[in-house]
Formats: structure tokens, C-alpha cells, sequence
């Protein structure tokens, strides 16, 4: 019998199909942002710090804070988002605070549905929409720019006379469920309380623990109080680890310590982040299943790189990420290697000539993003068995301290179109579309390092030197510099960000 040719080729390329191999698809990850999002107060008009009263902080600015805030976030998985998104700085509500860690985000959007965050705190605002907290509004600004399928969690303490005991509070947003049953929050002493979300990651649990600390990193007697902070956050890990000891968790958030406190401050005692939580930078002891320590993954960068946050001229790493050796045991959750990253985005959330944050303001509109950096870090899920899905270390994190000093930041020269000439604006400089900008300034400085520009007197401030001592030779006398126009407690200055930009 004569087989028709259609049906041999037919046959022939089911066979050859059959044998070719099956192409290896790469494993699906995941992204987990921290963010100290600098005062994200609501617009209910109660404020505790005086920056933030209706006089000074309205609608339309907590509107661009939002805006700016999911714009920057768009950076993240092609647009979307981070998967998980871990925020510090999050104004308590102290208009109408609701008990309990969860919120229902489903009948909150479908209520809005048919309007815009925009139109929300502009024409469309009431006492309503004044009486929504932070996240919602920041999950509602998100939605609108495409940003969508996020859950909460919320960290409020034991409530005071009806009202939070804190004035910001610690906030997870996940696209992944979160398992509301088992997410708690725990008080510390003196800051906001710990905030530990469990997510569901393909069946696989995680978790999560966002932190913020008592400030001042550098404070020997302030140290007792984050080693108080970080008793509470180590004995909870304990207890985890004595019910499972290759649970995966992530440790994150603002710690107001750098990753080696211990070497930085050499004469405090004892440290939160490295003595108590026992931050390490040996990735290879972390992933051989050691439980004493967590691996901070500021080792996955070059010592040179590390930086979040500046003070004074110098880079700090207040924020932090921590992951656990559960995240290395090829067993669920699965830390990918070196994908750890400081999100610097030039002319966005960092000054083009310094690579520094660009803060939030409230001149005009609004403008800004906050005096901190966003952190990231990726992971996936593997099992034993699945060994073509394993990540294997390139390059594991050590402790290097021996290489690290502190880091100042480091500023170019900026080139004519990035700075301002006042002698090219007709009038004040004192306007929204020049606070924050660079300028070139020729004007004669004074006693008190102050000079006179457009006819109106600014003071001088750099952050990593003293202006009236290195002015002092020369009052009464021209200089030329470059400064960044800003205000501070209501004073007009120019900041001088390095002594190079002093000409």
C-alpha cells in the first residue's frame, strides 16, 4: 500500500518533534523592594510634625508625592511593580486608624473605580477622602498608573486613647497572597513596631519583616534602644527556627544602623543589626545552612558602591536586606544570587551630578522623592530535586571590613545646561521651577555666610564643611560657587554640595 507523501512528512516530523529536546524555560522571580518613602502623610490635616500642616501640606502635594512615588516604581518588572514592596515612613492615620493588619483593597477600588487618584485630592476632595489612610491612597495612585493586583498589611501598635502610638508606621504591599491569619506586628521600644507579613509564594511561605528603628545611627546610647529593637525581631526569628529551621524570611527595612555597624561605631558594645540579628557579609556560611546569622546582601555590591542614604557628605546604608539560609537550601524559596540593587535613577530620584536622593519638598506643588534610596533583591523557587532550577553562588558575599572606609559622595563638575545663571531670570529665584536646581552664583559673601543674589539675601550651607570658617578670609568679597536652591526651616539657602563647587 502506497502511503500518500502528505502523511509520511506528517509522520516524519511527529517523530523528529518527539526526539528534539524540550527547550529549559527559565524559572519564574520574584522582586522585593524596601523603600523609606520620606513622610507619606495623609490629607486628613492632623499632623505631628509641622511640616506636614494643612498650611503647609495639602491634598495636591500628597497627590505629586504618590504620583512620583509610582512612577519610580514603574522601574521595576517592566512597569508593573515590585512583587512585594516593603515601606517605612508610612503616616499612622490618626483621623480614623482601623485596628488589626489587614485591609479590604478590593471594595476600596471598586468605590473609586470611576475616578482618578488625581481628581480624588484635587476637585473631587472631601472629608471622605481626607479620612483614607496613606496606603490606600498610595495603592489607589499605583492602580491608576497600571500598577495593579496589590494586598496590604499594616503595622499599627496596641492604640492610645483610640490613637496610634506612633506617628509613621511600617506598611507591605504584595501582588503574591498574603496570609493575613498568621501576619503579626510586634511592639519594640521607642519605634515603630515590627511588622512580619507572611506571603504565600507558589505554596512556598515567606517571610517578611519590615523595620524601622530608632534614628540616629552613630549614637553609642541610642544603640540600646535598636538592641532592644533588635531582641524583639531575633528572639521571633527563634522561636520561627525552633518550628522550622530552614524557614525562609527576609529580614528589610530602615534600620537607622549601617550593614557593619560594629566596625563603623568600633565603641559601641554591642550592635542591633550585627552582635543581636548577627548580619553577617560571609554568604557561603549563611547558605551552608547556619542559622546564627543572616546574610546582608550589601556584600553583593562593590564596597565602593554601598550607599542609600547620605549624612554630612557621606554615604550610608540605613536600609537594609537580610535573608535567611533557609533562602539557600534549594528547598522552596530560593534567594537569587547577586541580584541585589540600589535603584539610582539619574534626573529621577538622584541628582545627575552626584548621584544623590532627591528629596521631597513642599515648595509649589511638590516635588521630590525622599532622602532615601530604594533597595531591591530577587528570588525564585527551586526544590532538591529540580537541579537544573538551582542558583549557584558566583562570586559569594565575604566580610570585608578591612577594605571599607567611609565613603563621601562624590560630585562632577556640572556642564552649562545642568546649572542656572541668575543673572539670566528677571526677578526672584525663589520660584517652584528652580527650587532644587543648580546654580552658578558670583556674589559678594558676608559675616554670616550669606550672600545677596536677584536682590534678595540666601543663606549658605554645605553639608560637608563648615562655610563660615571656610568663608571667614573673605567676607566683604566676591566668591563663586555652585549651589543647589533650597529652604530649610523657612530660610532661603543655596547648598553647596562639595568643596569642589567652590570656584
Amino acid at each position: 500500500m502506497r502511503i500518500p507523501l502528505l502523511a509520511l512528512l506528517s509522520l516524519f516530523w511527529s517523530i523528529t518533534a518527539c526526539t528534539q529536546p524540550i527547550p529549559q524555560q527559565e524559572p519564574q522571580t520574584w522582586q522585593l523592594v524596601v523603600y523609606n518613602v520620606e513622610n507619606m502623610f495623609d490629607a486628613d490635616g492632623v499632623a505631628v510634625f509641622n511640616d506636614y500642616k494643612p498650611d503647609v501640606y495639602t491634598p495636591e502635594h500628597l497627590f505629586t508625592k504618590i504620583d512620583n512615588m509610582a512612577r519610580l516604581m514603574a522601574h521595576y518588572n517592566d512597569g508593573a511593580g515590585p512583587d512585594i514592596l516593603v515601606l517605612s515612613e508610612v503616616e499612622s492615620d490618626h483621623s480614623n486608624p482601623l485596628p488589626g493588619t489587614t485591609r479590604d483593597v478590593e471594595a476600596f477600588l471598586q468605590r473609586f473605580e470611576n475616578t482618578t487618584l488625581k481628581a480624588m485630592l484635587t476637585e473631587s476632595f472631601s472629608s471622605d477622602i481626607a479620612d483614607i489612610s496613606s496606603e490606600m491612597l498610595l495603592i489607589k495612585g499605583m492602580h491608576d498608573r497600571g500598577l495593579v493586583g496589590y494586598d496590604v498589611s499594616v503595622a499599627y501598635g496596641p492604640l492610645e486613647d483610640g490613637l496610634p502610638g506612633h506617628v509613621q508606621k511600617n506598611v507591605t504591599l504584595s501582588r503574591l497572597p498574603i496570609l493575613h491569619e498568621r501576619t503579626r506586628v510586634h511592639p519594640v521600644e521607642d519605634a515603630r513596631p515590627i511588622l512580619e507579613t507572611w506571603i504565600d509564594v507558589q505554596g512556598y511561605p515567606l517571610v517578611v519583616f519590615g523595620n524601622h528603628w530608632k534614628s540616629r545611627a552613630s549614637d553609642a546610647e541610642i544603640e540600646r534602644t535598636r538592641v532592644q529593637n533588635a531582641t524583639v525581631l531575633r528572639n521571633r526569628i527563634d522561636e520561627l527556627r525552633a518550628e522550622n529551621p530552614h524557614l525562609d524570611f527576609v529580614l528589610g527595612g530602615d534600620f537607622n544602623s549601617d550593614y557593619n555597624q560594629s566596625y563603623r561605631y568600633d565603641y559601641m558594645e554591642t550592635t542591633g543589626v550585627n552582635d543581636v540579628l548577627g548580619s553577617i557579609g560571609d554568604e557561603t556560611s549563611v547558605a551552608s545552612g547556619s542559622t546564627e546569622y543572616v546574610y546582608n546582601l550589601w556584600h553583593e555590591i562593590p564596597v565602593d558602591e554601598r550607599g542609600s542614604d547620605v549624612f554630612r557628605g557621606y554615604w550610608g546604608t540605613l536600609m537594609q536586606l537580610m535573608v535567611s539560609s533557609g533562602m539557600y537550601d534549594y528547598n522552596g524559596i530560593q534567594y537569587v544570587d547577586n541580584s541585589f540593587e540600589v535603584t539610582r535613577i539619574p534626573g529621577k530620584n538622584v541628582y545627575e551630578t552626584s548621584m544623590t536622593p532627591i528629596r521631597w519638598h513642599s515648595f509649589g506643588q511638590g516635588g521630590g522623592y525622599s532622602d532615601h534610596l530604594p533597595i531591591a533583591m530577587k528570588f525564585t523557587i527551586t526544590n532538591q530535586e529540580d537541579t537544573a532550577r538551582r542558583i549557584s553562588l558566583e562570586n559569594p558575599g565575604t566580610t570585608d571590613n578591612e577594605i571599607w572606609s567611609p565613603i563621601a559622595v562624590s560630585v562632577r563638575i556640572p556642564e552649562e545646561h545642568e546649572y542656572h545663571l541668575p543673572a539670566d531670570i528677571d526677578g526672584s529665584l525663589r520660584k517652584a521651577e528652580y527650587f532644587n536646581e543648580l546654580f552658578r552664583v558670583d556674589a559678594v559673601v558676608d559675616n554670616r555666610a550669606r550672600v545677596r543674589v536677584n536682590g534678595e539675601v540666601y543663606d549658605l550651607y554645605a553639608p560637608s564643611f563648615n562655610v563660615r570658617d571656610r568663608f571667614a578670609s573673605v567676607q566683604g568679597q566676591q566668591i563663586s560657587f555652585y549651589g543647589r536652591l533650597g529652604q530649610f526651616r523657612g530660610r532661603w539657602q543655596f547648598v553647596i554640595e562639595s568643596e569642589d563647587y567652590v570656584l
